[in-house]
């Protein structure tokens, strides 16, 4: 999305200009319908600009639609095949026909760039994925080829009333394009753009794998050290090829965690809704993020003019990491309040697990990614040379919980917004060790979990859920996390 300007078009020569067609990045010939007969044109596609001529390279084409909040497209089609394409703007309509293979291309290439209009003539929906309090979560089916994606749709009414919505959807879409434009196997990939009489619609690749959280879940055990390793080193590649762009995520937490199969090496990272380009000062929501999973710098920010760095993601990745080998959330909270103290004060101490529990390169890699000094915390390029990745573990051994007795279930309806799936917790007032060996050993002691919705909801929709006694196992407090904005 480009900042307002006027469409160029025929009889406005005074605004035409001379094009620069070393920086097309896609051609194609259409033709345009006359009185009689039909007659050839030369479309060329620009990041910025549809440039429209009669003859091949013209220094100053006849038609050129400037790429901004005000252009859109609309797709003809005939026996399930494109037929024609229309260019809306100010109120004109400008028609151009070419075969199915040509349009096809076209609205590939300008997919990332323009929104389209009526979604419905090339999708349909099937399902709520989520719903939150700005945006629903759709899973779509492409009419022509089944092929199925995920639309997360944005009320534009909701959107342009909030302070910098609008804004922050710009630089949101500014970012997938960044970064499908370019393609990493750890991204989420941005499909193309449609926007309706209410709603903004993001099509994006459909993970059918879940989320992190959703396998964190349904896990009876700790994730295996290699699980981990495979997972880490998939989310810090990730984060290495978003941060080559100068792009912070902001955001990282296991629900912005998807898998694109239920194979574990298929992982991505998504939701770039707080997403912001270093450069761009000031930011958009200097002061946000997800409490237990935010850096301590971004706590601390007292101004509009705020300044911080990619290390950010690399603090929250850090978060994630400790979920992940000891079970329990990094700041342990009795309510949000304390939560963002505990966050932002960033007191750490390791040392008190066990080398059975966390060894001493374990800890070493925490103690690098979540230092309170973001200049002490290491790159994601440098972290996936560190010896946690490279070293060569010992075959990990398999323990069968089912054999486990006094079995304690969260019940399904202590969690009406998780998935179908109870979050189960083995043993009798215990929690689980990972020894060096990846043996699970057994120590004695109470549990605290914390639970997190899938979507952001209005704080007026955050409840308590009851703390829950569960056969003698000691209490379970179990908390919907706030997932709006530390501070909107």
């Amino acid at each position: 999305m480009r900042q307002k300007s006027q469409t160029l078009h025929e009889g406005g020569e005074r605004k035409l200009q001379a094009v620069d067609y070393e920086k097309c990045i896609y051609n194609c010939l259409l033709t345009k319908k006359k009185f009689i007969g039909r007659g050839l044109r030369y479309l060329y596609l620009f990041k910025n600009l549809i440039c429209i001529g009669k003859s091949p390279k013209i220094q100053i084409p006849e038609r050129q639609f400037r790429i901004n909040s005000e252009l859109r497209i609309q797709w003809t089609y005939t026996k399930n095949k494109l037929k024609s394409v229309i260019f809306q703007v100010s109120g004109q309509q400008f028609e151009y026909h070419g075969t199915n293979d040509q349009l096809r291309e076209l609205k590939q290439k300008c997919a990332l760039y323009v929104f389209q209009i009526k979604i419905q003539d090339e999708y349909q929906a099937e399902s709520v994925l989520g719903k939150g309090s700005y945006a629903t979560v759709l899973e779509l089916t492409n009419l022509y080829t089944n092929k199925q994606y995920a639309a997360k749709c944005i009320d534009q009414q909701r959107i342009n009333e909030k302070k910098n919505g609008y804004k922050q959807l710009q630089q949101e879409i500014e970012t997938m394009r960044i970064l499908s434009e370019r393609k990493h196997d750890n991204i989420l990939q941005l499909h193309e753009l449609y926007i309706g009489n209410q709603n903004y619609y993001l099509v994006m690749e459909m993970a059918k794998g879940g989320s992190l959280l959703s396998l964190m879940k349904k896990r009876q055990t700790l994730f295996s050290r290699q699980d981990i390793k495979l997972i880490m080193k998939q989310l810090l590649e990730g984060l290495e090829f978003i941060h080559n762009h100068n792009i912070m995520h902001r955001d990282l937490k296991p629900e912005n965690i998807l898998f694109m199969n239920k194979d574990l090496e298929s992982l991505v990272i998504a939701d770039f809704g707080l997403a912001q380009s270093v450069d761009t000062h000031p930011y958009t929501y200097p002061k946000c993020g997800t409490p237990g999973f935010v850096a301590p710098e971004i706590l601390e920010q007292d101004t509009e003019l705020a300044r911080y760095t990619v290390s950010c993601d690399i603090f929250s990745a850090g978060v994630i990491l400790y979920v992940l080998l000891i079970g329990e959330p990094l700041f342990e909270k009795k309510d949000r309040k304390e939560q963002l103290e505990l966050n932002r004060k960033c007191e750490i101490n390791l040392s008190k697990f066990p080398s059975d529990q966390l060894d001493d390169l374990e800890k070493d890699l925490l103690m690098k990614m979540l230092s309170k000094n973001p200049e002490f915390r290491w790159s994601a390029n440098n972290l996936l040379k560190h010896k946690f990745f490279v070293s060569e573990d010992s075959i990990e051994s398999e323990v069968d919980f089912y054999k486990l007795n006094n079995i304690a279930i969260l019940k399904k309806q202590a969690m009406p917004t998780f998935s179908k799936n109870p979050f189960i917790q083995f043993g009798k007032n215990i929690s689980l060790i990972r020894d060096k060996t990846q043996t699970i050993s057994l120590r004695q002691r109470n549990c605290t979990l914390i639970m997190q919705t899938n979507l952001r909801f209005d704080k007026s929709s955050q409840e308590q859920l009851i703390t829950e006694q569960v056969n003698g196992m000691g209490s379970f407090n179990l908390y919907k996390d706030e997932i709006n904005q530390t501070n909107p």
